[in-house]
């Protein structure tokens, strides 16, 4: 389900003024373009917590505020009124924040790919014990552990997946501020 953006005045101005959108056109292609965005990051604000969206396809940014409302519009790279170095600060200061975020996104994933080998490595030796025992009641407590073992490795996997696929995501909002 897409979600139901709400335009300010200000920014269909914002958007007159760099994009040449019409007024009439620019909430619908400044909403159309926010759907195809990627969120890049968050930050506090005022209102409470806004996200960095970016449009690479028009080289458009957008910031959303939290009740869904495009609150800003603008070219990648630029900010109204600023100089080269208040651009920089901004992109450094988002890069700064992704780092963060990834570092302690990467320190969760290394724990529960640790986790994971040492249990692997517990579901191998369990089996090599099994292998020649003649006891039924070893036999089956070597059953119910590996039963145990598997079902847990089985977790950490979806965990270490559901990881990897943010730091991935998380890598490739990086990409624009290299």
């Amino acid at each position: 389900m897409k979600k139901i953006f709400h335009v300010t005045n200000k920014t269909i101005a914002e958007a007159n003024r760099i994009f040449g959108l019409s007024k009439e056109n620019a909430a619908n292609e400044i909403i159309g373009r926010a759907h195809q965005a990627v969120k890049v990051y968050t930050f506090d604000s005022t209102n409470g917590s806004d996200s960095v969206y970016d449009h690479y396809l028009t080289n458009t940014r957008f910031i959303i505020a939290t009740n869904d409302a495009i609150t800003g519009v603008y070219e990648i790279g630029k900010l109204p009124g600023s100089n080269r170095s208040a651009c920089e600060l901004v992109r450094s200061t988002i890069l700064r924040g992704l780092k963060e975020v990834y570092d302690h996104l990467y320190s969760q994933w290394a724990d529960v790919e640790v986790t994971f080998a040492q249990t692997s490595l517990e579901i191998a030796m369990t089996k090599r014990a099994q292998i020649g025992e003649k006891d039924a009641a070893v036999l089956v407590e070597y059953a119910k552990k590996l039963s145990d073992l598997c079902f847990e490795n089985s977790k950490r996997h979806k965990e270490r997946s559901k990881l990897h696929r943010e730091l991935i995501e998380l890598e490739r909002a990086f990409v624009p501020y290299l």
